[in-house]
């Protein structure tokens, strides 16, 4: 299998990972996009914000000359406190940023996938180690996260079994 061959594979696993995440969400009851399962833990509405940053992290690295990011983890985050219109609007986004996911992981040729990019501590990587680890991988924790939630919340009360 060639490269092109693996980065649209690669593409289509990307949909798929990207498509159970928002199925994920689509189960958030009405009225807890912003709990948290404590203090210091991110809401839905914190984990789909952070999928976004990420999401335009790797836009930027893949399609610009930019080779250097900071990576911010999602806690680190001010906690966001947002209405049901805007959670929407968070997640429609998150679709659109698939769709140019998908096309741009298409249109990525052997010397942009090896090529180097850095950390803000210094630490070189590859844009394939960067999207096979930090995004993909990634999102597929946060949707593990996301479904530990909601177990912990249909559990809590009658009203969601």
């Amino acid at each position: 299998m060639n490269t092109h061959e693996c980065l649209n594979l690669l593409a289509e696993f990307s949909s798929e990972i990207r498509k159970l995440t928002l199925k994920r969400l689509d189960e958030v009851p009405e009225g807890f996009i912003n709990w948290r399962l404590n203090n210091t833990a991110m809401s839905f509405a914190d984990i789909v914000q952070h999928l976004i940053n990420v999401d335009e992290l790797f836009l930027n690295i893949a399609t610009t000359h930019e080779k250097n990011f900071k990576w911010t983890l999602g806690s680190e985050e001010p906690h966001l406190h947002v209405d049901e219109a805007t959670y929407e609007a968070m997640l429609k986004k998150l679709e659109e940023f698939q769709l140019k996911r998908h096309s741009v992981i298409r249109s990525l040729k052997d010397a942009a996938v090896n090529e180097q990019i850095t950390d803000d501590k210094g630490e070189n990587m590859t844009l394939w180690w960067f999207l096979m680890r930090q995004v993909l991988e990634h999102e597929v924790y946060h949707r593990g996260q996301i479904a530990a939630y909601l177990k912990i919340l249909k559990g809590e009360s009658t009203k969601f079994k």
